[in-house]
């Protein structure tokens, strides 16, 4: 259960407001800021039927300011500058009137009273004074008013021979919650919550919620109006939680903070006596993924190779397939969706035995992780070489339960880590259900942390933001909508791209059968080998834009190319040349992204370099193709084009792992570092130098003259030294 889901439901709230939330640098009132949670209180008994109890500080802060500015009027000007301090007692008094008259006139525009409640020590001494003053609470609350309390600092004093009551009001309000059977107890600070450093210190991160087990806090300096710090405030919410009462510390400058925090949004750090139930927050999802990267590094190539072949036959196993598809089958049938969307998120008994052969295929490449690179003998006795490696945690964000296996074998395959984000809720069940498989298959032998799966109880932008070196990579599976979200919600590398634009020019030189049967094929084809294709989907690889060289208006070649096209239904629109030499209608947008629409955009140019210059400035950059029989003009758009992947007389449907040769496709990616184009298991791997000496080597030596460098490559059957050979499965 997510305890921020249950606030809503809360009847009894206390809320503690902290003095530099109540108070500016100089002592004032901040009058904007409590007005503003004066109006939040007020909808909160007014609208929505709860009871709130307000412990507010601040009565010092302001009192002090108060009680400076009137001994400066009262004294003369050479006494001015000589008058003491006030007292904490003298100034308690002054400001705590201040506030009171500020209250009472504030939550008198909602038509709600206030009653002031100062506490010491004394009345919360004995069972019989706590019980007067839990009746007087409960009879100010029935009446719909707003009991304001704070401690009577004027007269309160530690009891001889008794321990405190309390020490601030962060202790107060923590055991008068508990005494007043509040439901939630909201502590306004200054601060978002509670971080585990403070400001400034590398390394720290705010907690969505505090788990005793997991988080170590290191504390800074506390405030310098309030006398609690943060010390203090988690003290006092440990002591409310352990006693049954939620807490919550947030920010009261966030904007509506208190409406926002009982809608569920995730702000502020949440104490609860069932910590251990809630949900993994998104850091602590990230880092239980990093801490198994050590763990899963030990495990070979051939075990890999062996849990890909098991994890083969458990997905064609009847038991399972009959498991998976009624879940399938069940998300189905409750989510009732459009048909042809239904159709992305079905399994079916083909489906999954193409996955069980892919999987089985896969098990039996080479082990990608350790091959070398490069191997070079830096001087004598000391070679390094460069390795392939696992990049270390993907998180991949994904639509369709068939993507989920597909990136659990590359990860497999790679060795790396895993968080999977469920993106369709729609078929939750079918993901758990192939997870449970998963899982199953693995057992020990896989890090449990190593492979996650996770939906809606994990806050994706929150997970995307993790920027503490984490998670390594993204790799979003589904429409360029998905992507372009992801993209926009991170820092992290993401393997995609914003959009699929793919061209195709006819160059003046081109056989017009050649012609017809590349375009026709770059539009009409599949994503590639059991991949299937419905409106919802993108096809990264399908033309949108046909670029015709104008030598094939003038002789009229270009009309059968026209025909080919609207034969087969696909509709076309003009770009500014076209649209106005053959009386086509306009394109939208001449660098238009149809996707796997019916849709294509003509344009019309003067020759091969004005076709280079239309690609780069409103393609991709992911696979364009030239169709011509001059080798000069085809070298110069193959040189020129600046896509991951240029065809000459192809269609642009090889931009694909399968058709490349590559494998299983991990993504397309339009980024120049990491990974380029179609990515296979490359995708998600990364390199690392190993240096090794066999003696002992310092850079002194060689400055010192006794050894030199030699910087020999070494080739042939010595490449593979000391490095596991690739297994099988």
């Amino acid at each position: 259960m997510n305890v921020r889901n249950g606030f809503k439901q809360a009847k009894r709230v206390m809320i503690k407001v902290g003095s530099n939330v109540l108070t500016n640098d100089h002592g004032r009132l901040s009058v904007g800021r409590i007005g503003h949670i004066v109006e939040e209180i007020a909808s909160l008994v007014s609208r929505e039927g709860k009871e709130v109890i307000l412990v507010s500080s601040g009565a010092v802060a302001v009192g002090k300011r108060r009680l400076e500015f009137q001994k400066k009027l009262s004294s003369s000007i050479l006494a001015a500058d000589n008058f003491s301090t006030p007292s904490s007692r003298a100034a308690a008094s002054a400001g705590q009137a201040a506030f009171m008259a500020m209250y009472e006139q504030m939550f008198a525009q909602f038509d709600l009273m206030v009653g002031n409640v100062l506490l010491t020590h004394a009345d919360l001494s004995s069972s019989t004074h706590i019980t007067t003053f839990t009746e007087t609470i409960d009879e100010l609350l029935k009446c719909s008013i707003i009991p304001v309390i704070n401690e009577n600092d004027v007269t309160n004093q530690k009891l001889k021979d008794s321990p405190a009551w309390f020490i601030d009001n962060d202790s107060l309000s923590a055991k008068l919650a508990t005494e007043l059977k509040a439901d939630l107890l909201l502590m306004l600070t200054d601060v978002d919550g509670v971080y585990s450093a403070p400001p400034g210190v590398k390394g720290g991160y705010l907690l969505d919620y505090y788990s005793p087990a997991i988080d170590v806090i290191k504390f800074g300096e506390k405030s310098s109006r309030g006398r609690g710090g943060m010390e203090s405030k988690i003290k006092a919410a440990v002591l409310a939680s352990q006693r049954g009462v939620d807490v919550v510390i947030a920010s009261g400058y966030t904007n509506s903070i208190i409406s926002r925090l009982f809608s569920g949004e995730v702000l502020g750090t949440v104490f609860t006596e069932n910590w251990e139930m809630q949900a993994l927050t998104p850091r602590q999802t990230a880092s239980k993924a990093r801490g198994a990267v050590p763990e899963l590094s030990r495990i070979d190539g051939e075990t890999r190779s062996h849990l890909l072949y098991a994890l083969s036959s458990a997905i064609n196993n009847e038991h399972n397939k009959k498991a998976i598809l009624e879940a399938n089958a069940s998300d189905l049938l409750t989510a009732d969706l459009e048909p042809e969307i239904e159709k992305k998120y079905r399994i079916t008994e083909g489906q999954l035995t193409a996955l069980s052969n892919s999987l089985e295929l896969l098990s039996r490449t080479d082990d990608p992780v350790g091959k070398v690179l490069e191997h070079r003998m830096i001087t004598e006795g000391l070679v390094v070489q460069k390795v392939t490696s696992p990049v270390g945690v993907v998180l991949a964000v994904g639509e369709t339960p068939e993507t989920f296996l597909q990136v659990v074998a590359l990860a497999i395959r790679t060795g790396n880590c895993l968080i999977f984000f469920d993106a369709a809720s729609q078929v939750r069940g079918t993901f758990e259900a192939l997870f449970e498989v998963v899982r199953s298959t693995l057992g020990s032998k896989w890090p449990r942390d190593a492979l996650q799966l996770h939906g809606s109880e994990v806050d994706l932008s929150r997970l995307l933001a993790t920027n503490e070196g984490l998670i390594d990579i993204v790799l979003p599976r589904g429409s360029h909508q998905l992507t372009n979200k992801v993209a926009s919600m991170t820092n992290i590398p993401v393997l995609g791209g914003p959009s699929s634009v793919c061209h195709v020019y006819v160059d003046n030189s081109a056989e017009l059968s050649k012609a017809i049967d590349v375009v026709l094929d770059s539009k009409m084809n599949s994503v590639g080998p059991g991949c299937y294709e419905t409106p919802s989907e993108v096809a990264y690889n399908a033309m949108d834009t046909l670029l015709i060289h104008e030598g094939l208006v003038t002789d009229r070649r270009i009309n059968d190319i026209v025909k080919t096209l609207t034969d087969a239904n696909i509709k076309l629109y003009g770009g500014p040349t076209a649209a106005s030499t053959l009386g086509m209608s306009p394109s939208p947008d001449v660098g238009a992204e149809w996707n796997n629409e019916m849709v294509a955009t003509i344009e019309i140019v003067s020759n091969v370099q004005q076709a280079v210059e239309f690609i780069n400035e409103h393609g991709a950059g992911i696979a364009d193709s030239i169709i011509a029989e001059d080798d000069d003009a085809s070298e110069l758009f193959l040189r020129e084009v600046d896509s991951a992947c240029v065809f000459k007389n192809a269609s642009t449907r090889f931009a694909d792992g399968y058709r490349l040769g590559i494998g299983a496709e991990t993504g397309i990616s339009t980024t120049r570092v990491h990974s380029r184009g179609p990515a296979g298991v490359s995708g998600l791997l990364t390199s690392r130098w190993l240096t090794r000496s066999d003696d002992c080597h310092c850079v002194v030596q060689e400055l010192n003259g006794s050894w030199k460098y030699i910087h020999k490559n070494i080739t042939g059957p010595e490449i593979n030294e000391d490095v596991p050979t690739p297994a099988t499965a």
